[in-house]
């Protein structure tokens, strides 16, 4: 069973696998309305992924922030660059990459989507479909407080 990692804001750590956040405010990967959780295939690349979305508030006015460690089944649909629809690393996310899981998702094809990331392409995010049956089988296995090393910025 792989580990995934995200950090995120101790406030919603009791929403840490509803999806909720993305299916209020949507993401690269899925519209408002679609619950999703966005982990990393490492904590080197969730840090990355997470500076991205900091948008220039200053590390030090940030909320208290977790780092997570979950364990999930070996149900994981890797997906190449090459099978994603043009457009994949803009901003603004296109409706169409937005949209781009919906067939999978309907099915239930798989529990996580493993997609390059835009900030590190060689690496890989993990989109876990909160609604997926195996779901319940994810474990948390470390959550540790994180703040960001000043040096960052």
């Amino acid at each position: 069973m792989p580990a995934v990692y995200r950090i995120q804001k101790r406030q919603h750590l009791d929403s840490l696998l509803t999806g909720m956040g993305a299916q209020l405010y949507g993401g690269r990967w899925n519209p408002i309305g679609v619950p999703m959780v966005y982990t990393a295939s490492t904590p080197e690349l969730a840090l990355l992924e997470s500076l991205v979305h900091v948008e220039g508030t200053p590390l030090e006015d940030l909320p208290p922030l977790l780092l997570v460690e979950l364990q999930i089944p070996d149900s994981i649909l890797e997906i190449e660059e090459n099978e994603l629809p043009d457009g994949w690393q803009d901003k603004p996310v296109p409706p169409s990459v937005q949209s781009f899981l919906r067939p999978y998702l309907a099915h239930r094809t798989a529990l996580a989507y493993s997609v390059p990331s835009v900030v590190m392409p060689w690496s890989r995010n993990i989109l876990l479909d909160a609604l997926h049956p195996l779901m319940q089988q994810v474990k948390t296995l470390r959550i540790e407080a994180f703040t960001y090393d000043p040096r960052l910025r």
